[in-house]
């Protein structure tokens, strides 16, 4: 396991809590933590936007390997944390981390929320397909479907991240 530092433990902790605890923390006494409680739950957006360009690396990485059936999975994941930064940053809180209930409760705000809602959604589903079904059973079989989420995720973070930007969550 790696090593977790005190201030790693603390945005954890933060970036765990719902929208009621994270208005409890901005109410304690001052010196709790050693950031404000906007500033923690804006490092927990950053880092989970980080995460998922780093989850979009690695899947265009399998895709340039050839790895389609792998590449599914960490082309969702990237689509998913960037979701999951968007809705905890937008609800100061509550980022919806289960699978089915994310894509319902993506802001209302963002442009073509329900075109997101379904990218979202039929990534996951093949997500699932890509980790569970044993077919396809080969890999070049995935390839159309693997590019095809490759450059959906590619678009899907990216706008989370201008969204983030043009809303000060970062």
């Amino acid at each position: 396991m790696p090593a977790v530092t005190t201030v790693d433990k603390v945005l954890l902790y933060v970036s765990t809590c719902t929208k009621d605890q994270v208005a409890a923390l901005a109410l304690a006494p001052a010196g709790r933590f050693h950031l404000p409680v906007d500033d923690l739950v804006r490092q927990a957006v950053s880092d989970r936007l980080r995460l998922a360009a780093e989850h979009l690396r690695h899947g265009d990485d399998l895709l340039l390997a050839g790895a389609f059936r792998a590449s599914v999975g960490r082309h969702y994941y990237a689509m998913y944390h960037a979701a999951r930064a968007i809705v905890f940053g937008v609800c100061g809180g509550d980022d919806f981390e289960r699978h089915s209930t994310l894509p319902r409760n993506l802001p209302a705000a963002m442009l073509d929320v329900g075109t997101l809602e379904a990218e979202l959604t039929e990534a996951r589903l093949l997500r699932n397909q890509a980790d569970y079904d044993p077919y396809p059973s080969t890999d070049t079989e995935w390839e159309i479907d693997a590019r095809s989420l490759g450059a959906t995720a590619a678009g899907f973070v990216s706008d989370f991240e201008v969204f983030a930007l043009d809303r000060s969550l970062i």
